[in-house]
């Protein structure tokens, strides 16, 4: 099968994509895969690491305020639009499968006119705006909640669960990932990270949170993103409580299997791994989240009694250390927490997305 993927700029678009392709290899050896993004974007990093072909357009995100910008963004959406519908003439794709972020829109737009079916997939509570502009000529739109909110047509429409990356789908176990981090195996273990890119508020709060805790009180695995490492570095160095800092965890998954309690950010893809994981968490969305939509994330988790939400602005050290070591003093709330996770999971979502992009192909 010959299928492009489009979309990117955070780990929340680009996991579901890659959940899928692996489901695809394991169904088709020979998959023809590419991936359509921004020239330098992350995407770009994501698909290199996964072997997937690469093509870059300079598209770029609309500018928010009335700037001279708009002509100039306008101008490279048009051009990408373009090169875009080369690519599609030079791969001949069965299918496009998007996956979200103003990146997508390029290449979903211009194969939608050039009859190439395309297959939308949105990871948050809220349809993003490139999914909404492209929904109306979608010939699938796969949604991640029951209740996703914007205009689609929903005759279209299908809740398949937000896709995980296979690692997240069989993790080890607790024992055996502690072990793997040279962890303690007695002391609790608190997972801090703030996405792919990092968390100043985060950052901040942790600096203060290390010296709400002594030795043996919890052990911290703190991800910071690549600015505010080695201020981190600094800081666990007097810590008296454990502190293993990173810039980026590449092992997530056992990172998170190692943890007793999660404390992040609340993008589509990180909740869809606490929930396949079944951790308990506090989410902190960020503020400035297109249409809010990591509130509505974090929001969804804590209805289901999954996790506790602690706005940005009140994200100060005393605070998060009060509910870490609230939440670390009640182990029957933790497991509680854990097991409304479990029921917000959906563990097939790569096979029934996979499913969903091979009936319109062989339909067609």
């Amino acid at each position: 099968m010959r299928i492009m993927i489009t979309g990117g700029g955070t780990g929340g678009h680009t996991s579901p994509a890659i959940a899928a392709v692996e489901e695809l290899r394991r169904r088709d050896p020979q998959l023809f895969a590419q991936w359509v993004g921004r020239h330098g974007g992350f995407e770009e990093g994501v698909s290199v690491a996964h072997s997937v072909p690469f093509r870059g357009l300079p598209v770029e995100g609309w500018p928010r305020r009335n700037t001279w910008r708009k002509a100039w963004v306008a101008a490279k959406l048009a051009y990408s639009v373009f090169r875009a519908a080369l690519l599609i003439r030079i791969f001949r794709p069965q299918v496009v499968l998007g996956v979200g972020g103003y990146v997508s829109l390029p290449l979903a737009w211009a194969a939608q006119r050039m009859g190439v079916p395309t297959v939308l997939h949105e990871q948050n509570k809220r349809l993003g705006m490139a999914n909404r502009i492209l929904a109306p000529r979608a010939k699938a739109i796969l949604l991640s909640y029951e209740d996703t909110e914007g205009e689609y047509p929903r005759e279209r429409a299908r809740v398949v669960g937000n896709p995980v990356r296979s690692g997240f789908a069989a993790p080890p176990d607790q024992v055996a990932a502690r072990k793997k981090l040279d962890l303690d195996l007695e002391t609790p273990v608190v997972l801090v990270c703030g996405g792919s890119q990092g968390a100043h508020s985060l950052n901040r709060a942790m600096r203060d949170v290390l010296t709400h805790f002594k030795a043996g009180e919890a052990q911290f695995l703190w991800m910071t993103g690549k600015n505010g490492y080695a201020e981190a570095r600094q800081q666990a160095g007097g810590a008296q409580a454990r502190t293993c800092v990173f810039r980026y965890i590449d092992d997530m998954a056992a990172a998170c299997a190692a943890a007793d309690l999660v404390v992040s950010r609340s993008g589509a893809s990180t909740t869809a791994e606490l929930a396949m994981m079944g951790k308990p968490s506090i989410l902190v969305p960020y503020p400035h989240a297109t249409d809010n939509h990591q509130e509505k994330n974090a929001r969804a988790f804590e209805a289901a009694g999954a996790a506790e939400v602690l706005l940005d602005r009140e994200c100060t050290g005393e605070e998060l250390a009060r509910r870490i070591k609230a939440l670390l003093g009640a182990p029957e709330q933790l497991r509680a927490m854990a097991a409304a996770a479990r029921r917000l999971a959906k563990p097939g979502a790569a096979e029934t997305l996979v499913e969903c992009i091979l009936e319109l192909v062989f339909r067609e």
